[in-house]
């Protein structure tokens, strides 16, 4: 008796009664209150007697018990229908039944609110009526309620991933409820922890508005946003990829003695000094990498395949002298080199069977995919070591690209166009970049920071968008290196939304349990 007696004090103290208003309460009804009232005894003190508050021990006890109820009440439905499911189909009926079972409660409720609200009934929901025959301690406050709701959603959740899972890997499954299953299971480790913290976030909004539909909106809300993933594509070859497979062909080559015509060679190689002059100021004097791998590309060896290899190697190492002016003339020659190699006419191709040939037009394939993915590739790695904004370099540089018709006839005509939207920007891209110039990283943007009185947040705006406009630009480059090793754009496996309906359905399912439906969700 005398436990039931504290068990109802403590729970008028959890619905915010105060000790005053409880004695006040209890004098008229319970002679020691009066008699201890009269002795002087302070409220407070008369029901530290009567009914001691909750140790620590006790309250985690409390806390572990609502919390149980939470699981037991989000398993109970899903159970039932899990154990009819298995006496009607097996595992599979299990897994089906799971799902339906845990779905018919939240349904059952909702339409009996409805009911009720149409013809001014009080019907018990279905979830009071489960509710109500388990044991243990009941949600009295706003925690208690946060606590019982979350572990429900984790249970709740983690019972519907299970049943999809048994749906989906079980064997002679229709395909549609195949679907269904997989689609319940999608994201398994997301939807376990993402369940929790959305339901805890609605249910903290329900306790702090009183509005159960503030909290349905911002439960759905949560686990909507936090199922959103980047953007799945395709897989793409890597330079490291792209070479081995030409390499590989570049072997069958080698073995069928493919080479092509010396003379057509050395007589375009020879050439080349002349435009080198005229449009990187070519002198052999001050340039003589260059001039050392011109006499070597008009050379009267055969122009097989280690010969080529061995021929733009030279080139690149040409390319990777310490002078600027001599670096630009040989990456204007080894961009010529590449070009004949790449499209070199039939009758260019001297020695050379049907399997050669079929290597060769596959090993062009790759070694132009690899080239015009190390072209945009090293506009990052340009960018990495320039001065000033990287963002700016990296849109002069593709702004650089996009006027060079000599090397935009690498690329075809869809990806010209990809590189000239890429040195656009866009209007977001522009935004950022007009934001950016209030980083105060020069003297005038300094000044403006110190007298304008939100300086901090203009400057701390234009922090955010010059790393942002940084960001883009990359995430851009990278996509077009992307399309040029591959041939095309990637395709999109797996959408951002993806993921969205079932951590849509999950959310709102969960935040239409027991807890928010005894609440009355429905409510205006």
């Amino acid at each position: 008796m005398a436990d039931q007696f504290r068990d109802q004090i403590n729970t008028a103290r959890r619905a915010g009664y105060t000790d005053d208003e409880l004695i006040g309460y209890l004098k008229d009804k319970d002679p020691r209150v009066t008699q201890a009232l009269t002795a002087g005894y302070a409220p407070t003190e008369i029901l530290q007697y009567l009914a001691p508050k909750l140790s620590t021990g006790e309250e985690f006890v409390r806390k572990a018990g609502v919390a149980v109820r939470g699981a037991t009440e989000a398993l109970a439905p899903a159970a039932a229908g899990a154990t009819t499911g298995f006496m009607l189909g097996g595992p599979i009926g299990a897994g089906v039944g799971a799902l339906a079972g845990g779905l018919a409660v939240p349904a059952s409720d909702i339409a009996v609110q409805g009911y009720n609200k149409l013809t001014d009934s009080n019907v018990r929901l279905p979830s009071q009526v489960i509710s109500s025959m388990i044991p243990g301690p009941r949600a009295e406050t706003p925690v208690e309620r946060v606590v019982q709701s979350s572990t429900g959603a984790l249970t709740g959740t983690g019972g519907a991933v299970a049943a999809g899972r048994a749906i989906a890997q079980g064997p002679n499954v229709v395909q549609g409820l195949k679907a269904i299953g997989t689609e319940a299971a999608r994201r398994p480790v997301g939807q376990m922890v993402t369940a929790p913290l959305a339901t805890a976030a609605g249910q903290t909004v329900t306790e702090a508005t009183g509005n159960p539909l503030a909290g349905l909106a911002a439960g759905v809300a949560t686990g909507t946003a936090a199922g959103v993933r980047p953007i799945k594509r395709g897989a793409v070859p890597t330079i490291e990829e792209l070479s081995a497979r030409s390499k590989a062909n570049y072997d069958v080559l080698d073995q069928s003695n493919f080479q092509l015509d010396n003379t057509q060679f050395t007589t375009h190689m020879g050439g080349l000094a002349g435009k080198l002059r005229s449009s990187a100021g070519f002198d052999p004097r001050i340039m003589p990498d260059v001039d050392a791998a011109l006499a070597q590309l008009t050379s009267g060896n055969p122009k097989n395949i280690q010969e080529l290899t061995t021929l733009r190697t030279i080139v690149g190492n040409a390319a990777k002298s310490t002078k600027p002016a001599e670096r630009l003339a040989a990456s204007q020659l080894l961009d010529e080199f590449d070009d004949y190699v790449m499209n070199a006419p039939a009758s260019a191709v001297v020695t050379a069977d049907k399997k050669a040939l079929a290597a060769w037009k596959e090993a062009r394939a790759d070694y132009s995919k690899m080239k015009k993915g190390e072209m945009i590739s090293n506009i990052l790695d340009n960018a990495e070591v320039s001065q000033g904004s990287k963002e700016a370099n990296i849109a002069s540089q593709l702004s650089a690209l996009a006027k060079n018709q000599k090397k935009m006839r690498f690329f075809s005509p869809d990806e010209q166009q990809a590189i000239r939207d890429a040195a656009k920007g866009g209007t977001l891209q522009s935004m950022l970049r007009t934001l950016s110039k209030f980083t105060p990283m020069t003297p005038a943007a300094a000044i403006f920071t110190a007298v304008n009185p939100l300086g901090a947040y203009t400057a701390a705006a234009g922090m955010a968008a010059k790393s942002l406009a940084e960001t883009r630009r990359t995430q851009e480059v990278n996509r077009l290196a992307s399309r040029m090793r591959l041939g095309e754009t990637p395709p999109i496996i797996e959408g951002i939304s993806a993921n969205q309906p079932v951590f849509f359905s999950r959310s709102a399912q969960n935040m239409l349990g027991p807890v928010q439906q005894n609440q009355n969700a429905l409510a205006p």
